[in-house]
């Protein structure tokens, strides 16, 4: 039972409920054998077309932002920058729908909710009942069974809360819908939050039973039958990021079905694509509560801890959640990977590159999964298409940049109030995403060595180097980023809160990394230092030794040097970060502890890390509308809170980090196999009591 998420109760939080998914179709199965729902997404199901949200001939006022910035005028800086350099906000991931099963005499003793995650099966389970779930990648369907020893009866509907309609057709339960144009975040309440129009993208559910059914005017009816098995295909009208959605949503949907297998040979063939996937990494720790509910253990876990299989279980979820989220052909995992319910989600759902994009694939080749990765390709090469327009229109630059919104469509403008009218100047200014994802792909194909990726790479090199070549500007002496941020946070200069700035750390460190990379891949690239400790002996964040405005900030841009950097630093260096992340403390949101969870374990501190690990396992309650930090919702899914994958991705690189690093705690004993380094090499070994053996 070590890789088995279970409960004795039903979900009515999608928080509780149990996630599976192929990459492209994702489920929530809530496990009520009443009224079952099965939330549904689809990877493409995204707000809006291609649109062009840059503003025209920004780059006029690009010099006097420089100029404010250096003599410190913030004010006029932020200004300009917010009413002159803006951009709009990205379109949103959306929920496709549910899929609901209403049961007339399902039994109800002995119920048991579970999840495997070696094997991507959800199942509910009660005394002669059982109904399956999985989401095949092979096959391209959501796949239903669902077995009663004595026969059971029960009807199948599909609803969404999206403009859509939902009918039978012969053999078929159907449901059509229609995206909306523009989809605002849910922090953006000037207007209509939600506009429809004859653009938005078409979607499409389709239903078909292997077995005996009547299909009425909306629903499909079974009437007392021992075995049943619904298949759920979904597809949208999308075509790519630079056509309007107007592929034949009825040909896309309906030709999953076209090569209909029995059940059984269904479930064997996704048993074995997925386990083959998760089986090259074992992971075992000493010390294991598996006999209780998972609910039980995250709230067991901090009264008392000694649960040490629950770290093993939270790091293997990891990598569950990246084979279910991340396969050949699908789209880069947003912010909830493929499990959104929200009409207006959290931030969009959208991708956001200032860290929880490139998150989502930290643990990708390490965990040994470096099949699922490809997608983050994709996304960069929409941004390089798109970015060109952005670097000419904000900067007169050549090449291609992006800011820390993105979208299906590849946006690449500084997010923001679409009319210039706030301040969105702790986010937006700040165009070194490109660098980064592409500093990712680079340790990609080191871990692979596979030299056609690598000729993949050199376009896309290329035209982020042109752009920097132009962007640099020098300032005593050096060249530095301006305008810029270090992500989210402020500085105090003279009395003034601002985050607005010029080469703040964490720019210098991305641009560091990717200067080197682009002369590995045989191009000319400017020489920058790297960061170096400030007089108090941290690594500072900013240029200049600015007063901090909040010492215990989420991000820890600053330390982008530590991790997730591929470079080994002076000794003098991990020191200074030692003490910056001391000084951060051990608190934070989901996604927060994960980094620093990655860090300690490259500082080879298992204690710190393991610390920070406990902290990820605090219970977070569904209902709970207040928290001060992050933690594990029931079904473990990351707390932000709200719900952020990026924080469950990050836990598992770390735990793997400190694997590799055999950066281990004195109260782990047990054993690691098939964790991967570069060239594709792979680490098996036995530890007791934090050290190998």
């Amino acid at each position: 039972m070590k890789n088995i998420l279970f409960y004795n109760k039903k979900a009515k939080n999608f928080e509780e409920a149990l996630p599976v998914g192929n990459g492209r179709i994702g489920g929530l199965v809530f496990g009520n054998l009443k009224k079952e729902r099965i939330a549904l997404n689809e990877d493409t199901l995204w707000s809006g077309y291609p649109k062009n949200y840059n503003k025209n001939s920004s780059y006029k006022h690009l010099e006097d932002t420089r100029k404010a910035i250096f003599e410190k005028n913030y004010k006029r800086a932020k200004d300009i920058i917010n009413r002159e350099m803006h951009g709009h906000w990205s379109d949103s991931y959306l929920p496709f729908g549910d899929l609901i099963i209403e049961y007339l005499d399902a039994p109800k003793n002995n119920y048991r909710r579970s999840l495997d995650i070696s094997t991507g099966i959800a199942t509910v389970e009660t005394t002669g009942f059982k109904e399956t779930v999985f989401v095949s990648y092979p096959a391209q369907l959501m796949i239903i069974n669902i077995h009663s020893d004595s026969g059971v009866s029960f009807k199948v509907k599909l609803d969404s809360r999206l403009e859509h309609i939902s009918e039978c057709v012969e053999d078929s339960l159907i449901l059509k819908g229609k995206a909306p144009e523009i989809c605002m975040p849910p922090y953006y309440n000037r207007g209509k939050g939600i506009v429809q129009g004859i653009d938005g993208m078409d979607f499409s559910g389709v239903v078909k039973v292997l077995g005996n059914a009547v299909f009425g005017r909306n629903y499909i009816e079974v009437k007392n039958q021992r075995d049943t098995t619904l298949l759920v295909s979904l597809a949208t009208s999308f075509v790519d990021f630079k056509s309007m959605p107007t592929a034949n949503i009825r040909r896309k949907t309906f030709s999953f079905f076209e090569n209909t297998k029995p059940y059984e040979s269904l479930l064997a063939e996704h048993t074995a694509d997925f386990s083959a996937l998760f089986n090259r990494v074992e992971f075992e720790l000493a010390g294991s509560r598996d006999d209780l509910p998972t609910d039980k253990r995250i709230k067991m876990m901090a009264r008392k801890g000694g649960d040490n299989g629950l770290i093993a279980l939270l790091f293997q979820y990891g990598r569950y959640l990246t084979i279910s989220a991340s396969r050949k052909g699908t789209t880069a995992m947003n912010l909830q990977g493929i499990w959104n319910t929200h009409l207006r989600a959290p931030w969009s759902s959208n991708y956001t590159m200032n860290i929880n994009t490139q998150m989502n694939y930290w643990c990708t080749d390490i965990a040994n999964l470096s099949e699922c990765f490809d997608p983050l390709l994709d996304l960069a090469k929409k941004l390089s298409v798109n970015g060109v327009e952005t670097a000419k229109e904000y900067y007169n630059c050549s090449g291609y940049c992006a800011h820390h919104n993105s979208d299906i469509w590849g946006m690449t403008c500084p997010a923001g109030y679409p009319e210039g009218d706030g301040d969105s100047s702790q986010y937006a200014p700040w165009c070194t995403s490109a660098p980064w994802i592409l500093n990712q792909l680079y340790e990609h194909y080191l871990y692979t060595e596979d030299k056609a990726y690598k000729d993949r790479l050199i376009p896309l090199f290329k035209g982020c180097l042109d752009f920097y070549n132009d962007f640099l500007i020098e300032k005593d002496g050096e060249l530095v980023t301006c305008p810029s941020i270090s992500p989210e946070n402020n500085y105090r200069d003279k009395g003034v809160s601002v985050a607005v700035t010029y080469m703040p750390s964490m720019d210098r460190e991305i641009l560091f990394d990717f200067f080197e990379n682009c002369r590995e891949l045989g191009f000319d690239a400017p020489h920058i230092e790297q960061v170096k400790p400030a007089s108090d002996g941290r690594i500072p964040e900013w240029a200049e030794e600015f007063e901090e405005t909040e010492i215990e900030h989420r991000h820890v841009s600053h330390l982008y040097c530590i991790y997730p950097s591929r470079f080994t630093q002076s000794e003098e260096l991990k020191k200074a970060a030692e003490k910056s992340l001391e000084k951060r403390g051990f608190g934070g949101t989901g996604w927060s502890l994960g980094w620093k969870i990655c860090l300690w374990a490259r500082l080879k501190n298992g204690e710190n890390a393991l610390r920070l690990i406990k902290q990820q396992l605090t219970y977070i309650n569904p209902k709970s509308k207040i928290n001060k930090g992050g933690g594990s919702y029931p079904n473990l899914f990351d707390a932000h809170p709200p719900f952020q994958i990026d924080g469950n991705f990050a836990v598992t690189a770390g735990i793997a980090e400190m694997l590799k690093n055999e950066s281990l705690p004195k109260e782990w004993s047990g054993r690691i196999k098939g964790i991967k380094t570069y060239g594709g090499n792979e680490i098996s070994y036995s530890f007791k009591n934090g050290k190998r053996i």
